[in-house]
Formats: structure tokens, sequence, C-alpha cells
């Protein structure tokens, strides 16, 4: 393959206002691609390299189905339970309509609306309710319960909010397997797949390979730097199944292509079975959530399902991945998809925050460069 056009492309990124990426992506459980450009500090002192460690944020979220997923696997999670049945508290939640009035929700909210962001729930973590459940001492599930306190707004499955569902999912995975999160992540995910630069909480040693991060300046196109911090993982006992992921660009990617490639690792190690990812790739949203969805208009040719965004429609997307194609994207500008159909796997890293340019030109444009190269 001749990488030159996207060595080109991904190199500009710096001019683009990213002063650092990472990207790579594998094919039949081959790395076809990595490699990284600019600089990993701002003082441009340190070359951008491949193992360089991110804050992948709502990247997250894929590695969170995925775990959760293996629960549904195994017959322990119902996607049709309501949430109340591992979390009681859930059961007492309101729905809050457009006049103020409180109500009862018309269904609970179940398992399945938690996978499809369509649990009513908001991404609002400093309501007072929440401020007060928060400490030093605080654990998943004292925040999650937190929710509870703060009315819905919308009934749960009649629309689509981006929002802390997938904490919430998180926190009934906690409930299963009497884990932390990130303890179950850890053995059903991490450790058996040999990686050891992804989770929850860096090292001290790890801390130090962080690539700089920072926010970016629409007017200008660049990016000043901030504080390398995830305001999603400031508890020791809080692990958000939503955002709260660190990981090299390297070990997140062997995750997806185990799934891109039906679910088995070489040696035999089955993080999900093939209906399972089967599953994933599926638009559950009603009409009205999916046009809530699209007022991100990026999204359209797109739904959302048990594995995040899902690709639904080429006509509408203008893109040559085939249906089915599912994935996501954090809020510091990571980007990934899977793609079971040409077993591909792709995870893009860069730590710049605020920059929706990202998301609606540069990844589109990723995935595109590609697909030319693979089709």
């Amino acid at each position: 393959m001749n990488f030159s056009k996207l060595d080109e492309f991904l190199s500009k990124m710096p001019e683009r206002g990213f002063p650092a990426c990472e990207l790579a992506f594998s094919q039949n459980g081959e790395i076809l691609y990595h490699n990284a450009f600019g600089f990993a500090d701002s003082k441009k002192t340190r070359p951008a390299r491949r193992g360089d460690l991110y804050w992948i944020y709502s990247t997250s979220k894929l590695l969170s189905c995925i775990a959760a997923m293996r629960l549904v696997e195994e017959g322990r999670l119902c996607l049709d339970d309501p949430v109340s049945k591992y979390i009681p508290e859930y059961a007492n939640v309101m729905v809050k309509d457009k006049d103020g009035t409180l109500r009862p929700p018309k269904e609970p909210m179940k398992i399945w609306h938690l996978f499809t962001m369509t649990g009513g729930l908001t991404y609002d973590i400093q309501t007072p309710n929440v401020m007060a459940a928060t400490s030093l001492q605080s654990s998943t599930l004292d925040i999650v319960k937190a929710l509870t306190l703060d009315p819905l707004v919308f009934d749960p499955g009649s629309d689509y909010l981006y929002s802390l569902c997938h904490d919430v999912l998180g926190g009934v995975c906690e409930v299963i397997t009497g884990m932390k999160f990130s303890e179950y992540m850890d053995a059903v995910m991490f450790k058996p797949l040999g990686l050891s630069d992804i989770g929850f909480r860096p090292t001290d040693a790890q801390k130090q390979r962080f690539s700089a991060m920072y926010k970016y300046d629409r007017g200008t196109h660049t990016a000043t730097e901030i504080p390398c911090v995830n305001e999603l993982n400031q508890l020791v006992n809080v692990d958000s199944a939503g955002g709260g992921i660190f990981s090299s660009v390297e070990d997140y990617l062997k995750i997806i292509t185990v799934i891109a490639c039906g679910g088995t690792t070489p040696d035999g190690y089955c993080l999900l079975k093939p209906e399972t990812i089967k599953m994933m790739q599926a638009d559950l949203l009603c009409d009205k959530a999916r046009a809530s969805m699209l007022k991100n208009e990026y999204h359209h040719g797109y739904g959302w399902g048990l594995g995040c965004l899902v690709h639904t429609d080429p006509v509408l997307s203008l893109s040559t991945a085939p249906i089915g194609v599912f994935g996501w994207n954090g809020a510091a500008g990571a980007y990934t998809f899977v793609d079971t159909e040409n077993k591909l796997a792709l995870f893009y890293a860069t730590h710049v925050r605020g920059a929706g340019y990202g998301y609606n030109k540069l990844h589109p444009k990723i995935k595109e460069l590609v697909y030319e190269l693979i089709l």
C-alpha cells in the first residue's frame, strides 16, 4: 500500500491546530499502518511517537459497551431489564415535562436505553444532588444513584440525548460482577489481551508519557496548552465508563482488532461472540430519537445502537464504509471505528479539547482515506 496521501494529510494536522496526532489501523488482524505526527509537548522538544498516552474520553464508551455486552452474552444482563432491577433507586426516577410538571415515566428506564442514550438523562455532573454525593470517598454507584434525584428530561426510549447513560451502565456492571468497573475491565479485557498501557488510573511513569493537552481556538485554528487532566477521572473510587479511560493507540487498537475479526484472539480468548458483535451493529433509535441525534449534521446516514454510532445509509453519509460500521469519538479528538465486513479496525488519537472541526471534517476524511487504501 502507498501511504503517502495519508501521511501527507496527517502531517498537516499541526497547521490545522492539532499539535500532535497518532493513527493506526489493522485489517485481518494485522496492523497495516501506525504513525505519529507533530510534537507531544508545546515547546516542541519531544516529537510525537508511537507509545504516547492519551485521555481517550468518550471513545471509552465503545470499550465499555463491549464489556457490558459480555454480560448480556453470558445471560447475566438482559437488555429489556429495568435498570431498577440492579440499582433500585431507578424505580423512583421522575420525568420533568416542559411546563415543569414532575411525573413518573411512561415506562421504566431499561438497560438498552442506557446503551442507546435514550434513558432521559443529561450530561450535567454538577447538579446540587450530584455535587452533594461527590466526595473523595464517593464510589461509582454513589454518583450513579445520585442521578436519580434529578428528573429525566424525557420518557426513556422516546428520544435521544447524549448523556451519562453509559456511566450508569458501568454502575450496573459493578452490581452484577461485584467488582469496580475498572477491575472488571482489567479482568475481561485488558489483562487477557496482554495490555499494560490502558486503564483508568495511569502510574506516575505513565503520566510522563502523556501527550500535552490543548484547547482549540476556532477563530485562529490554533491550540493553547491546558492542564492534562480528565475531569471525569478525579475520584479514586469512581470509574467513568463513559469517559474515564487513558490508552496508547496500540493497546486500544488491539481490542477493536479482536472485535473486527470476529471477537476471538489468535490464541483462542473469546472477548465477544460473532452474534453478539452483530447485535452491536443495529440502529435502535425511534424516529424522534434519530432526529434529535441528527442535530449533529455529520451524523446523517448513521444511527445509534449497542455499539455507539452505527453506519446505516451510505447515500446519506457520503461514506464508502459499509453498513454496520460502528464506533465513536472523544472530547479531546480521539476517533475509532470497527468494520467487521472488511475486518478493519481504526483508532486515531489527539489531545485537543473543543475542536468540533475534528469531528465534522477531519474524522470523516481520515475514514475515507483509509477506505481508499483498502478497497
